[in-house]
């Protein structure tokens, strides 16, 4: 029996996808030049023109890259967003936030999405943008609703939560950047662990209601 015209086959999706990772995996190498959609093609082991049947162009493969992490990475969002657990205090529901962040970073797929995205978003504003949609945004905004909740239960004082955010995980970000993307570790090594606590303890005394005698 054929499909009907237009439909696909039940492993298009799941050959897609192991496409995906493997060309992720050859974006995420440091090297010189950026890999062309030829070299790509070569790094999953297909032809180019089986890569453009599945893909169309490698713009397009980037975003569908972003948005296959963005599907898979939800429940860490829901993590980061949810409000502070009762008689949680404002440090412990920040650091947690922070130390999980880190730990994607560098055991997971995390740390390769923003350098992928950095790289590549510097060159093409229509990945820039999808960069910032899909991967940093959704972090970003996550936050900004922990904090949002934080306000609501006194917490921390009333400000606008996207400045907040920001504030909060820029370091770190630099941070990680630093260290396990730019060398930093052959120059100048830090504790991200110790930067965190620095971090959440400096947030806390800014915004911290009680401190702020609000």
């Amino acid at each position: 029996m054929t499909r009907p015209l237009g439909t696909r086959n039940a492993q298009f999706e799941d050959r897609r996808q192991a496409l995906l990772l493997k060309a992720g995996a050859r974006l995420a190498v440091q090297n010189e030049d950026a890999p062309s959609f030829r070299e790509l093609a070569l790094a999953c082991g297909v032809s180019v023109a089986t890569l453009r049947h599945y893909f169309v162009n490698r713009e397009t493969l980037i975003k569908e890259l972003f948005t296959l992490h963005l599907d898979t990475g939800r429940r860490h969002l829901q993590n980061a967003q949810r409000p502070p657990a009762a008689r949680e205090s404002i440090e412990s529901s920040l650091r947690d936030v922070l130390e999980r962040i880190a730990r994607g970073w560098t055991s997971g797929f995390l740390g390769s999405l923003h350098r992928i995205g950095l790289s590549e978003g510097l060159r093409h504003s229509t990945t820039a943008l999808d960069y910032l949609v899909d991967v940093l945004e959704p972090t970003l905004q996550a936050l900004e609703k922990r904090l949002q909740a934080s306000i609501e239960q006194g917490l921390i004082i009333e400000c606008d939560t996207r400045h907040a955010a920001l504030a909060l995980v820029s370091p770190l970000l630099l941070a990680l950047l630093h260290q396990h993307d730019l060398g930093g570790t052959r120059c100048r090594p830090l504790s991200v662990t110790n930067l965190i606590t620095e971090q959440v303890n400096m947030f806390s005394r800014a915004y911290r209601k009680d401190v702020a005698g609000g």
